[in-house]
């Protein structure tokens, strides 16, 4: 952890895509905290909302992850000499899918070679848990990668060029696979929002149907491990990062409840299952702990109190007209 500080601090200058995102604002404020020079790369409809309060400390730099040219001019000018490669492409419309392929994996693409020819030291990209066929039992590094999404599809293939780089041309660059991340900036649509928002309005809750059951993990610790995967002194590993325990939907809503001290009726089976939806995905963190000497600080009630205490602090957040663009997160 000391020698990420050492790499992240006095002005260290440090680039980071999907800064707008949910990660990304908390990866930003914990950057400035440190001590880096922090420049972000966004779309032109990017909604920076999540960082009103710190975007003047920051260099912003216009450039799209398909775009060559662009991401050039932001490296030309940022000259970092960490990147954090935090941008995760969504979307729900008939061309998502394709939106998100292109700009993941030609995104990819196009930061390993610049990387690579701007000297980067250290380059740390968020992977995703949906890489890996589901599992009943805690999921490793070396499991079968089978997603059932588009979104892990794309997060799959980059994490095979990823690697390739690594081996081929040394590039140094770490993929944390984060499972379900949750905490202060996340998206207003997502479960915790939604059932923070139901118990304080005394409204219903409508939650998915079935037996669905994940890993979640507190966007601090998350934070914690893409800090320490800069000081990592080898390339191209692959580590998870989760809590290493599961929690059903109920359980998830029934701790916010306690939490806040008001029951939430829930409206069981409002949403039809989706391919991510599944009854077990669970993270083996050993290989965390052993090269990054990371283990999740926050259990469930600690995230979701943290995360209560900061809505209450902030309620325009999740306001309905609050909400990001969906290839910002």
């Amino acid at each position: 952890m000391e020698q990420s500080r050492q790499l992240l601090g006095r002005g260290t200058r440090v680039l980071v895509t999907g800064a707008t995102g949910f990660i990304g604002a908390n990866v930003v404020r914990r950057l400035l905290h440190l001590g880096s020079d922090v420049h972000i790369t966004v779309q032109s409809s990017s909604d920076p909302w999540r960082l009103h309060d710190v975007l003047s400390h920051v260099e912003t730099h216009l450039a799209s992850l398909t775009h060559a040219d662009a991401l050039h001019r932001a490296f030309v000018r940022a000259r970092p000499a960490v990147l954090l490669h935090l941008a995760t492409p969504r979307g729900t419309d008939e061309a998502a899918g394709a939106r998100i392929l292109e700009a993941t994996v030609t995104g990819a693409i196009h930061l390993l070679r610049l990387a690579r020819e701007r000297g980067v030291q250290r380059m740390v990209v968020t992977g995703s848990s949906l890489e890996y066929r589901p599992s009943d039992a805690p999921l490793t590094e070396d499991a079968p990668v089978d997603p059932t999404t588009v979104h892990g599809a794309a997060k799959a293939a980059a994490t095979v060029l990823y690697r390739q780089a690594a081996l081929e041309t040394g590039v140094p660059v770490s993929v944390l696979r984060l499972f379900h991340v949750y905490g202060p900036w996340e998206s207003r649509h997502r479960l915790l929002p939604s059932a923070i928002r139901a118990a304080l309005d005394g409204t219903p809750l409508p939650i998915t149907s079935g037996a669905i059951a994940r890993d979640w993990v507190f966007v601090a610790d998350v934070v914690d491990a893409i800090v320490r995967a800069v000081g990592l002194d080898r390339t191209g590993e692959v580590i998870n990062v989760g809590s290493g325990q599961e929690s059903s939907n109920e359980a998830v809503v029934t701790c916010v409840a306690d939490t806040i001290g008001r029951p939430i009726p829930i409206v069981a089976g409002a949403f039809p299952r989706g391919p991510a939806d599944v009854a077990h995905r669970c993270a083996d963190r050993s290989k965390a702990a052993r090269l990054l000497g990371w283990l999740p600080q926050a259990t469930l009630g600690d995230g979701v109190r943290q995360t209560v205490d900061w809505f209450e602090a902030n309620p325009a957040a999740w306001s309905a007209d609050a909400d990001e663009h969906p290839s910002a997160v």
